[in-house]
């Protein structure tokens, strides 16, 4: 991370001295940690309103927004995955680089949970069928369908405790919090794959297609990444994925670099198969722009982009919001990181709520996709305290 570092002299104070006091956090309205260290935002300057937005298009009012701003500021907040739908993205007060390594002496208050609502969810292996029905006629290829449950507590969650409970499980990911303007509403996840990431002008895009969960037993865990590995449905869905990223980033970038074959990636709960896309960026462009070129990606709406979303629309009980969107930051040079809303929940009070999508094509079983959703669930599920094998049921 490159943006401007305001107030330096708390890295200082997290590195050098670990008796000192740490910088106060608690009260961030942003935070954002991937690569070891994390960006916290405090206060809302300016917000990008939805006039602008509708006048310039999103990326270029992103922008204008930003170079209206003081020297070393940043744009930071989430995208809804429905594209027509209202984005929350604001200007920080203050925005403080700091080290992950540091933050992590705190120590996390967890409430007790009382209650999970949703983890069999019958009406999500009806509407899987369903969508098997509709792929079989031919009117769309994929869909990604999700579905959520409910986790309540004793008492209120604490944002920025899941928060680093999340980073301890998977601190290769990208582990975010926004404060809502309402409600007294958090997000909060970890999510694994970015959508845009970019740093002198490089453009890193690493999209996730094709995935199984992580098994307690090393050698059965292995087993069940090369059997993801060889596994020619997850191959052919995830080539179809990074080719269609590679396509669209042709609108925005240049010189393509896109490896022949897809990577294993691992987090705490679950083996991806991921592609690291390099390029470089259009000048004026930044990693917004590059970003909003992908959103939606088949990985988390579907093929053709209108069916898939029409079908989620009518198969899904209720709106998706800003999970499967965006969330990140981006600078005034253009730098910045923009990953997928996913492996996250919405905190309200005692009661946090979750999400999670599968991809569906022809020869998909309703179970085994109700049973993918499950393993990903478990992501935020450990880090609210509900017990790994109680959630996996």
């Amino acid at each position: 991370m490159n943006a401007q570092l305001l107030e330096s002299h708390h890295e200082e104070i997290a590195i050098d001295d670990p008796s000192a006091p740490m910088p106060r956090t608690e009260d961030a309205t942003f935070r954002f940690a991937s690569y070891g260290r994390a960006l916290i935002g405090h206060g809302t300057k300016a917000r990008l309103d939805a006039e602008r937005v509708r006048r310039l298009g999103l990326g270029p009012a992103a922008r204008q927004l930003l170079a209206e701003q003081p020297q070393g500021s940043i744009l930071a907040g989430v995208v809804p995955f429905d594209r027509a739908a209202d984005p929350y993205l604001f200007v920080p007060q203050v925005v403080e680089d700091l080290p992950m390594r540091g933050l992590m002496r705190y120590e996390h208050q967890t409430s007790k949970v009382t209650e999970v609502v949703g983890e069999y969810n019958p009406n999500f292996i009806c509407a899987a069928g369903a969508a098997i029905d509709q792929i079989k006629t031919g009117s769309v290829e994929k869909v990604v369908l999700a579905r959520s449950l409910e986790v309540f507590a004793e008492d209120d969650w604490n944002p920025e405790s899941v928060w680093q409970r999340l980073y301890q499980q998977n601190p290769a990911g990208h582990s975010f919090t926004i404060n809502m303007p309402q409600d007294e509403t958090s997000i909060v996840g970890n999510s694994p794959e970015l959508i845009a990431g970019v740093r002198s002008g490089q453009l890193t895009s690493h999209p996730l297609a094709g995935s199984t969960p992580r098994r307690t037993d090393r050698s059965e865990d292995q087993a069940a990444a090369a059997a993801l590995a060889g596994s020619a449905k997850n191959l052919a869905e995830h080539a179809f994925v990074v080719q269609h990223i590679s396509t669209a980033l042709r609108s925005v970038a240049k010189e393509l670099m896109v490896p022949a074959a897809p990577d294993l990636l691992p987090t705490g709960q679950m083996w991806h198969l991921g592609t690291l896309i390099r390029a470089f960026l259009y000048k004026g462009l930044g990693s917004l722009d590059a970003a909003l070129a992908i959103h939606p990606t088949p990985a988390i709406c579907g093929s053709p982009t209108a069916a898939a979303q029409a079908l989620i629309s009518e198969l899904e009980p209720e709106d998706r919001g800003f999970y499967g969107g965006l969330v990140g930051w981006m600078n005034q040079d253009g730098e910045g990181e923009w990953a997928l809303l996913l492996r996250s929940a919405m905190l309200n009070g005692n009661r946090a709520t979750l999400h999670a999508g599968a991809g569906i094509v022809a020869d998909s079983d309703p179970f085994d996709e109700h049973s993918e959703t499950a393993a990903k669930f478990r992501t935020m599920l450990c880090a609210l305290g509900v017990d790994r094998e109680e959630s996996n049921r």
